[in-house]
């Protein structure tokens, strides 16, 4: 099926747009926004294509020695409701790499913390491919334990959940879980990591 796919895409002969400019349009500094001209291959130009360049993020699948699964429990203004997902942070210019932001988030917002060299990468995906440059990275810690301090930002509120596997999905079955990029980084790790998952 795969090698179907790849002469089917040979057989296309499907080319990338051409970036002929880029303004930045942000109503604020926590918002970007860039309005983008570009070529496509036909040689049509298309003018009014607009893109949030939020930076990336890392959301960290941590699991305790007891084999328990770490959330957290936050408000979200997008979705207006307290949602539970994964601890997660945008990479920003403070972090020398997306692994120094993940174990940098993952201590701030629950007390854990990890070395850079513990992190298992799950992998990436991206969040908003026709509206947003920013790609979601997915990192997994095992045996972790309570051994630092939360340090949140002055607007975050965050409580610390603990779960099994199984209970995991049956939150998402029963619609408690509904962020996208914690559903989705589950169901990766699943397919990654299904032995330190408990599966």
């Amino acid at each position: 099926m795969i090698q179907k796919l790849d002469k089917l895409r040979n057989a296309m002969k499907l080319q990338k747009w051409k970036l002929i400019s880029a303004k930045d349009v942000s109503p604020s500094k926590w918002f970007p926004i860039e309005n983008r001209t570009y070529q496509t291959p036909e040689g049509r130009i298309v003018n009014d294509f607009f893109v949030t360049t939020l930076s990336d993020s890392v959301h960290t699948i941590a699991i305790t020695k007891d084999e328990r699964v770490v959330m957290i429990q936050i408000f979200k203004q997008g979705a207006d409701d307290i949602m539970i997902q994964f601890p997660a942070g945008r990479v920003e210019k403070k972090h020398s790499s997306v692994t120094h932001a993940a174990v940098s988030e993952l201590e701030e917002e629950t007390g854990i913390s990890v070395l850079e060299s513990d992190l298992k990468f799950i992998g990436k995906l991206s969040l908003m491919s026709t509206k947003a440059t920013e790609i979601v990275h997915y990192y997994l810690a095992t045996d972790v334990e309570l051994n630092s301090n939360q340090n949140l930002d002055e607007n975050e509120e965050i409580e610390i959940l603990f779960f099994t596997s199984k209970e995991i999905d049956q939150m998402i079955i029963d619609g408690k879980i509904w962020d996208a990029p914690c559903i989705a980084g589950w169901e990766l790790a699943k397919k990654k990591f299904a032995d330190y998952l408990g599966y």
